[in-house]
């Protein structure tokens, strides 16, 4: 009897123990155990909020369709990619920097890996993804065989089933946004810009680590982010002549919501997650502009709030000309981090690697009146009659 009473003392004990082990411990939306550091004893008031915040993340998660891009039904990939498992780097990097890029610029998009390799960047919690259309009919420098021994030979593109056209660019930028948090969940941020666009990726990178380190201050840190160049009460442009004409039908108002320049914004994972999902919402209207429509109408839809960044950006490739200068002869810093090419793609190159350089030997803050606005002069080509004649070349001030 004694024996029977310890035999059940000791099974009730086991119970209870495991009862202990089974509910002490928070779990994942997979049911894995998420087991407490030192430190997390109970569940406070953040922790709750924190709980909320990821169940509200799952459901952005869960709600975007993959075989939709806006009101594109049928999408899928010509090329594929899951290069942030490959990499072994799919839960820990800092950003993926997502580069839309015209099928075609296949030189462009040689310079970007000459400026900076895949290798440095993810040396540098980062990681680079082209983002390409399908070729267009009228298309005759580039063939699919040749983008698909790109993808062998570098492995960095997705290309997705839609045809190239500049109309078509919505569903470029939601792609990318949808495969990056499809296939690289774990990045922290996600940077997404143009291919003819010059950036300081070191600039950025000190940034995106600055920034992760105040998130994981906050209590709550589960929250919206789209960072860049804000534009504000832009005017709908009615000129049918304009590239960027908008009928009432398209836009009715006059006046565009906030909205971040597609240049090149950084956003993270929850927010994309949410421009994706609403973008497939029945009351989401498609608007063919994109950075106007994902960053500034949906975000408005969602009450996500722009942060400038303003004073990052150059709209002159000739200033980022003078900063490339002035680096090598006065070892003075830049003082953009972020501008057009101006159609050089060596720019890209000079930029990138001269900043480098600037960067190991501590370059200095330009001093009171030297200025960009103040010191860069450029030239100005211009021809007397098309394709006659020679280059008439004077120097003129450049306005910011």
């Amino acid at each position: 009897m004694r024996k029977f009473q310890r035999f059940l003392a000791s099974v009730v004990a086991l119970a209870v123990l495991y009862g202990v082990y089974r509910y002490s411990f928070r779990k994942d939306s997979e049911g894995n155990y998420l087991f407490l550091l030192p430190g997390e004893g109970g569940r406070s008031a953040s922790d709750s909020e924190q709980q909320s915040s990821a169940v509200s993340s799952e459901r952005e998660w869960s709600s975007v369709d993959p075989s939709r891009l806006a009101n594109l039904t049928g999408f899928e990939y010509v090329i594929a990619n899951d290069i942030c498992k490959e990499n072994g780097s799919f839960s820990e990097l800092l950003g993926v920097i997502l580069v839309t890029s015209y099928v075609g610029h296949d030189e462009i998009r040689a310079a970007h890996r000459q400026a900076i390799s895949q290798q440095k960047l993810l040396s540098m919690g980062l990681l680079r993804i082209f983002s390409l259309a399908s070729i267009p009919p009228t298309e005759r420098f580039i063939t699919q065989a040749a983008i698909e021994a790109e993808q062998r030979l570098h492995g960095d593109l997705i290309q997705g089933n839609f045809v190239e056209a500049y109309r078509n660019l919505t569903y470029k930028h939601l792609m990318s946004l949808q495969w990056a948090t499809q296939h690289c969940r774990g990045a922290k941020y996600l940077l997404k810009m143009d291919d003819d666009i010059v950036y300081d990726p070191f600039y950025i990178q000190n940034y995106l680590s600055d920034l992760h380190q105040s998130d994981e201050a906050r209590t709550h840190h589960h929250h919206h982010l789209l960072a860049g160049y804000v534009f504000r009460s832009k005017k709908v442009i009615r000129l049918q002549a304009n590239k960027w004409y908008v009928s009432r039908d398209e836009f009715p108002g006059d006046i565009y919501p906030p909205y971040l320049s597609g240049w090149l914004y950084i956003t993270n994972q929850r927010t994309a997650r949410a421009l994706a999902a609403e973008s497939q919402t029945s009351g989401s209207k498609f608007f063919w502009i994109d950075d106007t429509f994902i960053t500034g109408i949906l975000a408005q839809r969602l009450q996500i709030q722009p942060t400038a960044l303003n004073r990052w950006y150059s709209s002159n490739s000739e200033f980022l000309d003078c900063c490339i200068r002035d680096m090598k002869r006065y070892s003075y810093q830049c003082d953009y981090y972020v501008g057009p090419n101006g159609g050089n793609g060596k720019l890209i190159m000079e930029f990138i690697q001269e900043l480098e350089r600037c960067y190991d030997n501590a370059c200095y803050q330009r001093p009171p009146g030297k200025s960009l606005t103040a010191t860069c002069v450029a030239e100005y080509k211009q021809q007397i009659q098309p394709d006659h004649g020679t280059a008439m070349i004077s120097q003129m001030k450049l306005r910011k």
